[in-house]
């Protein structure tokens, strides 16, 4: 009897079992759609601050797409040139210091397209583009990252050259002071070589002294470089486009009155020639 019932137990069938691969499936499509969410939420800037914190940690191993931060780099189109005047600029530098830095920006245009065959002309211009601005420091020639370096590197793009050539051709003929200045975003770096913005932009702005210095006649008393880091930005850093602005290279050349702050030209101090005593046997003779 007691084999008849154990029987008859085991052949029993769960009647509710389908609730428990129904429970699973329903498990397995919450995660799905929960999965599909956040994917359409990403954060575009984070995710670009991420990938390029990332890219210069690794020394930009990994590849990024840079079609915006280079885009129309090489356009060829002709536009009226205008250089940017920020403020009142003639109530605080000459007149004459005006139009001579219009000029200078012109002639520098003019043999940027001649060296280069268009690098830095576009239309409409965009922020990718060298730009011309006049301030209370004077000429500014601002040159985007992307002419001359590559992301977390201070080695100057050996395409690029032709820009620095032609910037150098019409610098050498000015008497002003040029201060050549690095800047970052705000994107921290960290490797064996910069351990911060700061490294990063003063050698930058070293890298290009040094070839103004080694392939032009540019005196060394009346070219200096400074680094920035990222605490000069010229648009917000929460943007990749602000990003892409801030960093850049200002050549700047100043004024008259903004070449005073520069540490004055001193010459070595003449050293009088020995005196020549007598040896001590030679005193009494």
């Amino acid at each position: 009897m007691a084999r008849k019932k154990k029987k008859h137990e085991e052949e029993h069938e769960n009647s509710e079992r389908w609730l428990v691969s129904y429970a699973d499936f329903i498990t397995l499509l919450f995660a799905f759609f929960v999965t599909m969410y956040a994917m359409s939420r990403v954060d575009e800037q984070k995710m670009g601050s991420a990938v390029e914190s990332l890219q210069r940690a690794l020394g930009s191993l990994i590849p990024v797409s840079v079609s915006q931060r280079e885009s129309g780099a090489f356009t060829n189109r002709t536009v009226p040139f205008n250089p940017t005047i920020i403020g009142n600029v003639e109530g605080q530098i000459k007149t004459s210091e005006v139009e001579s830095s219009r000029k200078l920006s012109e002639e520098i245009q003019k043999e940027v397209e001649k060296l280069t065959g268009g690098v830095g002309k576009s239309n409409p211009p965009s922020d990718n583009q060298i730009k011309y601005i006049i301030d209370k420091r004077g000429l500014v020639i601002r040159v985007p990252e992307a002419f001359f370096f590559k992301s977390g590197e201070a080695s100057i793009r050996q395409e690029f050259t032709p820009v620095l050539n032609a910037l150098g051709k019409s610098l050498e003929k000015i008497p002003n002071h040029i201060r050549i200045e690095g800047h970052t975003d705000s994107i921290p770096i960290n490797n064996y070589q910069f351990p911060s913005n700061w490294e990063l932009s003063t050698t930058r702005a070293t890298s290009i002294v040094r070839y103004l210095l080694a392939h032009h006649a540019i005196p060394p008393e009346k070219i200096s470089a400074t680094g920035y880091g990222e605490f000069r930005p010229i648009a917000p850093n929460k943007s990749p486009e602000g990003r892409t602005q801030n960093r850049r290279v200002d050549v700047v050349v100043l004024s008259t009155k903004e070449g005073e702050t520069e540490p004055p030209e001193e010459k070595a101090p003449t050293i009088p020639p020995a005196v020549q005593f007598p040896r001590p046997t030679e005193v009494g003779r």
